[in-house]
């Protein structure tokens, strides 16, 4: 198969534009809404300990954490700028994607608005994480593979090595995703788009990116290998069997019928032959994940190629019928809008979030309740201690004990630890510290292993609830009093860090 190089695209839509900066404006006015979630707090805290790579993740997020801190210290809405911004160029990269693949002006409108109306653009551009960055990498990645096939410019390949590597340097998922293109190239081709010397130099200056972050798993054993298997383990069977049912709903149910009708053009209509091979990276990707037991979100990078196409599908299906057709796709816009933007972003009352209901189908939002609730409760019992000065705080996840460092440092709350994933590479309590507070979460009400055996004396002292009621992780948990801590903590840390 050769490339469709020489073909000029259609006219660039106004919205192609306007869209994108109006969810990126919507969002970062929302920004401030609820709270942090406790991913947030960690990227912050990992941010304050840039470092090449974490356990469980590459640096760029944390470092984006801590550009807006440094900006804007303790601003909630500066830290989810990026996000924002990111949600924005997603959208942007889809109606372009649209343009690539011969989508005129209307194409190109039902692309980004159906974008912009999506779970993967909404939900995460709501608050800074790994995926919300991924997805927009992953978009521009897409489309400037598909400018290469349809201009037939390999040079493009340099600069889709630079976008790969930045990816990269976020969250491992794009790789994936870029593999998938390659081997959607080598089956349906075009296969010329892989010739030259441009492939080669553009998946090196992706590993050359890519590389300190490599030399630091390296470095330390490949933590990350270890915490694809803790995923994987998590997941089972019974992510295996819900990964396909649960993309109906994470994309948004009501436009499923516009990337399935973008999936069946580029798995089957002549006109997006050149493009086929996004189709099948999605069906590849989706056979990755299922085996592999990953997220359901895992996939949320495949679907720009599907929504650009599925402008092309409707805006035919458009032109082929009446003013009826018209009516139907805006009525499916305004209806998804109402089913999303309740779920993605901060409108609901917070004594409504169990009517919607929003806390069960978006689990994100209970995870931005209740932390300086936390700190307050944690702090009070610091207090009352007879020897505050000698008993550490010991968190069992890495979101309790960011929470404590951004809410407990007005409090009174000494340096907080905790042995999960990148906390527990910052180090551990003093040995001067013979009684901890330890703080678990309200789904692990129990003291830890390593506590049984380390304290004399351990008892409950407080339990941790939100001022709303929100049902989420911290919910009714517990803070633990271990005293009479006679072993090193340098020998008990081994026995607290966890991935899980």
């Amino acid at each position: 198969m050769v490339l469709v190089s020489g073909v000029g695209a259609p006219r660039l839509s106004r919205w192609v534009v306007g869209v994108p900066v109006a969810v990126a404006a919507v969002l970062v006015a929302f920004a401030g809404g609820y709270g942090y979630h406790g991913d947030e707090l960690y990227f912050l805290a990992a941010g304050r300990h840039l470092a090449w790579g974490y356990p469980d993740q590459p640096p760029l997020t944390p470092f984006l954490a801590a550009l807006a801190d440094a900006v804007a210290p303790d601003s909630l809405v500066a830290l989810r700028v990026p996000a924002a911004l990111a949600a924005g160029g997603t959208v942007l990269f889809v109606g372009l994607l649209a343009r690539e693949m011969g989508g005129g002006r209307r194409a190109q409108l039902v692309a980004v608005l159906g974008a912009a109306l999506s779970g993967p653009v909404l939900v995460p551009g709501h608050m800074l994480h790994t995926t919300t960055i991924d997805i927009c990498l992953s978009a521009a990645l897409a489309w400037l593979v598909a400018r290469v096939v349809r201009t037939g410019d390999r040079r493009l390949l340099l600069v889709a090595g630079a976008v790969l590597g930045a990816g990269l340097l976020n969250k491992y998922q794009i790789a994936v995703v870029a593999v998938g293109a390659v081997v959607g190239l080598l089956l349906v081709g075009p296969r010329s788009v892989l010739r030259g010397p441009w492939p080669a130099a553009g998946a090196l200056l992706a590993l050359l990116l890519w590389s300190p972050n490599l030399l630091w798993q390296f470095a330390h054993g490949w933590p990350q290998l270890e915490m694809a298997a803790v995923i994987s383990g998590n997941g089972g069977n019974g992510a295996r069997v819900a990964f396909l049912p649960a993309q109906l709903l994470y994309v948004g149910p009501l436009l499923v019928p516009l990337w399935v009708a973008g999936l069946v053009r580029l798995l089957r209509s002549p006109d997006a032959r050149p493009f086929r091979f996004l189709g099948v990276a999605w069906v590849l990707l989706v056979v990755v994940f299922v085996l592999a037991a990953g997220s359901p979100m895992y996939l949320f990078g495949a679907y720009p190629a599907l929504l650009a196409a599925g402008g092309l599908a409707v805006d035919g299906w458009l032109a082929r019928g009446a003013r009826a057709r018209g009516l139907v796709v805006g009525t499916s816009l305004i209806a998804s809008a109402a089913f999303i933007v309740p779920l993605a972003l901060p409108v609901v009352p917070v004594d409504r979030l169990d009517d919607i209901p929003v806390v069960e189908l978006n689990g994100l939002t209970a995870e931005q309740f209740g932390w300086p609730e936390l700190a307050r409760t944690v702090a009070e019992v610091h207090r009352s201690l007879p020897a505050p000065g000698n008993t550490a705080v010991v968190t069992e996840n890495f979101g309790e004990a960011a929470a404590l460092e951004r809410y407990g440092r007005d409090l009174g709350l000494p340096t907080v630890h905790s042995g999960y994933r990148g906390y527990g590479y910052w180090g551990h309590p003093p040995d001067t510290a013979t009684a901890a507070l330890i703080v678990r979460p309200g789904t692990r009400p129990g003291p830890p292993e390593w506590a049984r055996d380390a304290c004399r004396d351990l008892r409950v002292v407080a339990t941790t609830r939100n001022d709303r009621g929100i049902g989420n992780k911290e919910q009714d948990g517990r803070v633990w009093l271990c005293e009479g801590i006679a072993e090193p903590w340098a020998d008990l840390w081994p026995r607290i860090r966890h991935l899980d």
